[in-house]
């Protein structure tokens, strides 16, 4: 009997230190159930640049992404990135969130989350999800909070969020989402990153002025602005947005999206945008369509002024079987100071052509133009699980 109750003894404690209850401990609870998903995405490309000596690289990616349920109520999800900075693999952090979900039509999350301004950044982004290699103009995926090349990053920021979505007669429903976050912040450009062959480093600009020749004064200083890049904010000012859609089932969504913050820690300097996003999906057709304005006030030497930037983008695809052509239009509008151009406009047409092996798993085959830069070709084979 001792042996016995010894080996009991021993067998509990070994449970515990592994983190496995034992039969009294588990019927002892009276918790909710939990459920712990393992999910995510990667995928490997192949980039070729035929205009440079055929320049051609293989690049992979992967982005796990976990998601723990407590009960009907309660959900926690995270995503992690791991890349390539030069030989070091560097890991960064997409979004880590805990939903509530107790009300019938009202949810609320805190923590870091994709910011709901636009569809693309909350929604698109994952190449699995994404029906062309590469990103619309619009947006550009970098770490450091910082895609200079593009209008924005992908956005994701740290804050309280609340979504609210209700029936608006029998065939319509109301989706409004609102968010206060740590805003956006001022960033040095990273030239470091840059000479060591970061694959996310801020490449385009060259540095964070940029120089007019017709201004007489001389230099306009183009700050670099940075999201979500970490948990301490560079001011007291917060970002507000919102998001305010009409949904028609699957078929049809159209939403408008803005956002104000301060970006400079002196609390001077304004960053407002403003985006339309559209989605309509019938039969097999699938339009996409965004437009969005920034408008970023500058602090020059007579004074304030405002760089405002419209980029757009619209995409069409349509499934045949198991293959699915795509083509995509980007566009971003020259950005302006005083009458001088500062940002230059930039254009993009991307065909494609996927073949889906099986609902989360496209090859994805494309071919880029760049109207006022390099043609791409890519081969990419991607993997949502």
């Amino acid at each position: 009997m001792i042996k016995e109750s010894n080996s009991r003894i021993a067998a509990v404690f070994i449970a515990a230190l592994l983190g496995v209850p034992s039969l009294a401990s588990a019927q002892s609870l009276n918790g909710p159930l939990s459920n712990v998903v393992l999910s995510g995405y990667g995928s490997a490309t192949f980039i070729a640049v035929p205009d440079s000596d055929f320049r051609n690289d293989f690049t992979a990616s992967v982005s796990p992404v976990i998601l723990y349920s407590m009960g009907d109520d309660l959900l926690f999800e995270t995503e992690l990135e791991f890349g390539l900075s030069g030989e070091l693999t560097t890991t960064s952090l997409e979004y880590a969130q805990i939903d509530y979900l107790g009300f019938e039509r009202l949810q609320f999350v805190a923590g870091k989350f994709l910011l709901p301004f636009g569809t693309f950044s909350e929604r698109l982004h994952p190449t699995w999800i994404n029906k062309l290699p590469t990103m619309p103009l619009v947006y550009g995926h970098a770490h450091g909070g910082v895609a200079e090349e593009s209008l924005l990053p992908i956005l994701s920021d740290a804050g309280l969020m609340a979504r609210y979505k209700a029936p608006v007669g029998e065939k319509w429903a109301v989706d409004i989402t609102g968010w206060i976050s740590q805003g956006p912040q001022l960033q040095e450009h990273d030239e470091e990153a840059e000479s060591e062959g970061d694959p996310h480093a801020h490449k385009g600009g060259g540095s964070s002025r940029q120089i007019s020749a017709s201004l007489s004064e001389a230099e306009i200083e183009i700050p670099l602005v940075g999201f979500g890049i970490g948990f301490s904010d560079n001011n007291s000012n917060k970002m507000l947005g919102a998001r305010i859609g009409l949904v028609h089932g699957p078929s049809f969504e159209i939403y408008f999206s803005a956002f104000h913050a301060m970006y400079d820690p002196g609390e001077y300097l304004d960053l407002t945008g403003f985006n339309i996003s559209i989605d309509y999906r019938k039969a097999r057709f699938d339009v996409r369509a965004e437009v969005t304005v920034l408008n970023q006030e500058l602090e020059l030497e007579d004074g304030f002024d405002t760089l405002s930037r419209t980029g757009y983008y619209i995409q069409v695809a349509r499934r045949y079987g198991a293959f699915e052509p795509v083509v995509r239009w980007s566009h971003l509008l020259e950005g302006k100071v005083k009458g001088d151009v500062i940002r230059a406009e930039r254009q993009q047409i991307a065909v494609g052509l996927n073949y889906w092996i099986e609902p989360s798993v496209p090859v994805k085959l494309a071919y880029q133009v760049g109207l006022d830069g390099e043609n791409l070709i890519l081969l990419q084979w991607a993997f949502g699980f």
